[in-house]
């Protein structure tokens, strides 16, 4: 190949690779405008999304204050009524504030309205939680008759006595109806029956009260070997008496149909010790008769083991039942138990009423039954 020809075939491969890269460039511009006009059609799409949903979201706050408002008429209505007064109240202040302390007398609404209705947050903040409120409805009512006041002083200056009263219960107004509507709430009227019901609660609850306070002072203390006091109290029914000094007392009093002392129980010391010397004794069935030595040996047995009266008559003059050995009662009770006798065999009580026998001795065979032996033993 001629030098000429290898020129000619330098320059067009030139050609073709510049027209190459001119339609490469033209295909990359069509590209990143195509790309552009995407981008621009999604952020478009995502902007009215966006507005669509603020829109949303707008009617959607818009619907809920107008269902509050709708639900809520009253509440509006006193609310116009306690932010109006308060508003004419703090500007006439501020006036008046300005013409006596100059500028800065504008800040004379601050110790009038500012006060009451802090006082008046406070007071319904406290009857919230129940916490006591006098001295702040007392603080409440104070400044509340400061504001009134200052408000008729303004008035009277400006227009006389008409003009002062108007500033005067506008001053005002809005710190009652708020009052009105936080105070609590008023107990319906109770009938008779229940106010004398309460009555008759309180006068009981006062009598106690007094009988405490007087049985305390009666106590009498108990020294432990940790150097406390435990007070002790004789139990028994008492009364409220005045002593001759005209000091009150507490005497005891007898109830029919009640121990003056409380009640006591059946089984008392000698009974149980006969019980105890019966139990031990030996079947009447294998002796042929008593004999005055048993009877004596049971006598100087139970002045032993008890505290025996010394007007208690002699056993001898009384006779001698007819005595049960313990086997004898556990078979009965194993027989009462089986026949569907109305006995409860875990009641020592129960046991001695069905059997007819002592107290101890069903408190025996309760143990027993309990512990499982009287069956084994039956």
């Amino acid at each position: 190949m001629s030098m000429f020809e290898e020129m000619r075939a330098n320059r067009a491969q030139q050609a073709a690779d510049r027209r190459a890269d001119r339609a490469q460039t033209a295909e990359n511009r069509r590209a990143d405008r195509a790309a552009e006009r995407e981008q621009d059609r999604t952020d478009r799409e995502h902007r009215q999304a966006q507005r669509a949903q603020r829109g949303q979201q707008r009617r959607a706050r818009l619907a809920t204050l107008g269902r509050w408002v709708t639900a809520r008429p009253v509440e509006l209505a006193m609310a116009a009524i306690i932010v109006v007064p308060a508003l004419l109240a703090w500007t006439a202040m501020a006036t008046y504030g300005r013409e006596i302390y100059g500028p800065i007398g504008v800040l004379l609404p601050l110790f009038t309205e500012a006060a009451m209705w802090a006082f008046a947050a406070k007071l319904h903040q406290a009857r919230q939680h129940q916490a006591p409120t006098g001295w702040l409805q007392m603080g409440t009512w104070a400044f509340t008759a400061v504001a009134a006041l200052l408000n008729y002083i303004h008035g009277h200056a400006l227009g006389g006595i008409a003009v002062g009263l108007v500033m005067a219960v506008v001053s005002v107004g809005g710190v009652v109806t708020h009052q009105i509507l936080t105070a609590a709430p008023m107990q319906a009227r109770r009938s008779r029956t229940d106010r004398q019901a309460a009555r008759t609660q309180r006068l009981a609850a006062r009598r106690v009260t007094r009988m405490e306070r007087v049985a305390l002072r009666q106590a009498v203390g108990e020294l432990g070997t940790d150097g406390t006091v435990s007070l002790l109290h004789q139990p028994g029914t008492v009364t409220l008496a005045r002593a001759w000094t005209g000091r009150t007392r507490l005497d005891r009093r007898a109830v029919p149909g009640l121990a003056a002392d409380g009640p006591t129980s059946p089984a008392t010391p000698v009974a149980d010790a006969v019980e105890q010397w019966l139990s031990v004794q030996p079947d009447p069935a294998t002796e042929s008769s008593p004999t005055d030595t048993d009877s004596t040996s049971a006598l100087e047995w139970a002045e032993s083991g008890a505290d025996l009266q010394e007007s208690t008559p002699a056993p001898v003059s009384i006779p001698e039942p007819n005595r049960r050995s313990l086997d004898t009662l556990r078979t009965e009770l194993h027989r009462a138990v089986s026949d569907g006798v109305e006995v409860d065999p875990t009641s020592a009580e129960s046991i001695r009423k069905t059997l007819r026998c002592g107290a101890k001795t069903a408190r025996r065979l309760r143990d027993e039954w309990n512990d499982g032996s009287a069956a084994v033993a039956a």
